[in-house]
């Protein structure tokens, strides 16, 4: 939604929004202004105490006196706000504005990033360049479970340090900006977002293939700057321009949908779609199973406890009005493990069981009934996560709000689910490719009878494939023209590379009726005509020369190629 806002604008805004977090940290160590709203006398404040009421942990009353409301403003305002962000506006529009992400970029402004001496392969050139994660590498391939594993430990500390310890949870904010700066330096481009950060996970789950007002990448004109892709100002022209430095290969910044569907079987993956709504259950029940009630939790008395800290080691579970003794440090992980292994496992049973039910009347593949459970246990996240998050700030208010607040949860998740549920990746593949193919189409000398006195660019994307199978009654020379010009499109676009497009154009040549082979005669005439194209401007170095670059795609389709000629 904020993709086409220029840069200049979005820089001034995370400023502003850095600077309100930085001061909201430091009121955490000095807060003279909310401890008046707690006041029992002011009657005008929604958030006064109550004296007389008995919050009990167990068996013991809270104590009610006073409180500065920073703790409870963050954790029942602020967090559950990204949150309905992430759903509906998507990460993009979260991405652009999130501080953490603003200052771990701290490094790159001020140019002092790590780097490291190559030698160019061709010139012999010796040149210090930035350092990327390998996506290959241990981390590049399991960063996820990295990630959720933070997100755990992060909950974890949470219950038990930091939830109404004021000044734990400054030193955990500040703590967590000096990890984003430092692998700022460390790492190029976005590296703390992509494999750091442990909100990344909780992006991944609510954006799914794309969140309700979040922009539609793939069917935008290309090269184009995308959603919340790195970008930067020239400071003698003034123009916008990308900043990408290739730090992920499919960057969730430039297409969330591409990364959704191309990583539905990272490692990884399925723990935090599912494991995600086991921990949105576990960590809100647990404050059921250790004070034995709900106020605890509803009332927000969580958040101006004295000695939490101190309660590390406490008894951790109080069911039917008695305790069990396992320490409170034990049983907070020990909830969130056994919550995690049950929604696993749920997920794990009913993606089966959607391959043996047919959906709409027919078998659908193990892709597409990941991607229908996914974008269930999204929305049972979503409506669970709202049950009970930003709930002690939202009851003290009347209940029309309340009722207006629920009301509008209920729609927007239903809305989300109804649109993605039905989403499949031959929708987005067409979708991806129609622009490329109405270029080539274009060229064609095609009888008006068939488009029904439309033109190309009216026609939908389904229309478009339809279409393209007209093709197929006519020449092989012809066919493979298009699907030459296709392919020089999307390379032009940056929409894949030299090395990926043979997989990347596999159902193109199908449809065309074309052999894998054709691919390589495709990439022989794009060199010898195009070959500024095959040099990706996020890897130069692996594409700098013409034989390189058609060497490279045949290497990597060598297997199917071997079977085309037997």
């Amino acid at each position: 939604m904020l993709h086409k806002v220029s840069e200049t604008t979005m820089h001034r805004v995370r400023w502003g929004l850095t600077i309100g977090w930085l001061l909201l940290i430091a009121s955490l160590f000095y807060d003279p202004i909310t401890v008046m709203w707690t006041q029992p006398d002011n009657l005008a404040s929604p958030f006064r105490i109550d004296l007389d009421r008995c919050i009990k942990i167990r068996e013991t009353c809270v104590p009610q006196e006073p409180f500065a409301m920073t703790a409870l403003i963050w954790w029942a305002m602020i967090v559950p706000c990204a949150i309905f962000i992430l759903l509906v506006f998507g990460h993009e529009f979260w991405r652009r504005i999130c501080p953490l992400s603003f200052l771990s970029q701290i490094p790159r402004a001020l140019g002092i990033q790590r780097r490291r001496m190559v030698t160019d392969p061709l010139t012999g050139e010796k040149r210090r360049e930035l350092i990327a994660i390998d996506e290959k590498s241990w981390l590049g391939r399991n960063h996820l479970y990295v990630q959720f594993g933070l997100f755990v430990l992060g909950l974890g500390i949470r219950i038990l340090f930091i939830n109404s310890d004021r000044v734990a949870l400054g030193g955990f904010l500040i703590g967590t900006i000096l990890c984003a700066i430092s692998i700022g330096y460390l790492y190029a481009g976005k590296s703390w977002c992509h494999y750091f950060c442990p909100m990344a996970p909780v992006q991944l789950v609510y954006t799914g293939p794309r969140s309700l007002l979040g922009s539609q990448t793939h069917q935008e004109q290309k090269p184009a700057i995308t959603q919340s892709m790195c970008r930067t100002v020239e400071s003698n022209t003034g123009k916008e321009c990308s900043a990408c430095v290739g730090c992920k290969p499919v960057c969730f910044d430039i297409d969330a949908e591409k990364t959704y569907w191309t990583d539905l079987n990272k490692p990884g993956r399925r723990l935090v779609q599912y494991g995600y709504l086991g921990m949105v259950i576990a960590f809100y029940l647990y404050y059921f199973l250790y004070a034995g009630n709900w106020d605890y939790y509803f009332t927000g008395a969580w958040t101006h406890e004295s000695d939490q800290v101190a309660k590390a080691f406490d008894i951790g579970f109080y069911l039917y009005d008695r305790a069990i003794p396992i320490p409170k440090a034990v049983a907070v992980f020990l909830t969130f493990g056994i919550l995690i292994t049950i929604t696993l496992a749920w997920g794990l049973i009913l993606e089966k069981l959607c391959r043996i039910y047919p959906w709409r009347g027919r078998p659908i593949s193990a892709e597409q009934a990941q991607h229908i459970v996914f974008t269930l246990f999204t929305a049972a996240s979503f409506w669970t996560f709202f049950s009970y998050g930003a709930r002690p700030s939202l009851n003290r208010l009347p209940s029309i709000l309340i009722l207006a607040f629920n009301s509008l949860i209920v729609l927007v998740g239903s809305i989300w689910l109804y649109r993605t549920l039905r989403r499949t990746r031959d929708q987005y593949d067409r979708e991806h490719m129609a622009m490329s193919l109405r270029k080539q189409l274009q060229r064609l000398e095609l009888d008006p009878m068939l488009l029904e006195g439309r033109s190309i660019d009216e026609l939908a994307p389904n229309e478009i494939y339809t279409l393209v199978k007209v093709l197929q009654g006519f020449s092989q020379q012809l066919r493979l023209n298009t699907y030459t010009g296709v392919v020089l499109d999307l390379l032009e676009q940056q929409t894949t590379s030299a090395s990926n497009s043979f997989e990347h154009c596999k159902k193109l040549r199908q449809d065309l009726q074309l052999k894998d082979s054709d691919h390589f005669t495709a990439m022989e005439s794009i060199a010898a005509t195009r070959p500024e194209v095959l040099k990706s401007a996020r890897s130069q170095r692996s594409l700098a020369h013409i034989h390189d670059a058609v060497t490279l795609a045949r290497t990597i389709a060598k297997p199917s190629r071997k079977s085309t000629f037997r």
